[in-house]
């Protein structure tokens, strides 16, 4: 797991992310305070974009699309709650992680086998 640093209380925000495999990701992050909830408003990684999903504590966000991208998104909270506060990354309660591909497969495995 490699930790994406340097989110800030700014309820807009975009990073280019260096993935375990070298290549590069760019996230567009943004707070919505009337649903009290951060979203990845887009993701891009080579000529996939994916759009407008909502920041949850799940092993993994991008659970859906992991036939299709070698990485994973983390999101771990304090108190195991959703990342409800614009604060929330910068003051360390909500961190995200970027898993690599075995990570991601290890992950898939429990969901089948349990």
């Amino acid at each position: 797991m490699y930790s994406i640093q340097e989110i800030s209380q700014a309820p807009y925000q975009q990073q280019v992310l260096v993935l375990p495999d070298g290549s590069q990701a760019t996230i567009i992050l943004y707070f919505m305070p009337l649903q009290q909830s951060w979203f990845l408003q887009k993701l891009t990684w080579g000529s996939f974009v994916l759009n407008n999903i909502r920041i949850t504590t799940q092993p993994n966000i991008l659970y859906q699309w992991k036939n299709l991208l070698p990485f994973g998104i983390f999101c771990e909270t304090v108190g195991n709650r959703e990342p409800s506060f614009q604060e929330d990354f910068a003051s360390g309660a909500s961190k995200l992680y970027i898993l690599d591909a075995a990570e991601v497969d290890e992950f898939s495995e429990y969901i089948r086998f349990g």
